[in-house]
């Protein structure tokens, strides 16, 4: 699966997925500039971003599961 900021189509070159090849997810990584909002708004009260990813509806994430690449 491509990297988020590919899959999403997103613009945002100061988010620290933005480029990267690691194969790291954006749910596993600190300081990301997700561009849902609900996802910005529930990190920021629950601190569980695999989780927030997981409740928030985020496209990307779900299809990461339907992959099998959600571990844990």
């Amino acid at each position: 699966m491509e990297a988020c900021y590919e899959y999403l189509g997103c613009k945002q070159k100061d988010c620290v997925m933005y480029g990267r090849k690691d194969k790291k997810c954006c749910w596993e990584v600190e300081n990301t500039l997700c561009n849902h909002v609900g996802i910005e708004v529930m990190r920021e009260a629950c601190g569980n971003k695999k989780e927030v990813c997981a409740r928030s509806g985020c496209i990307y994430f779900k299809e990461a599961e339907k992959l099998g690449l959600v571990k844990g």
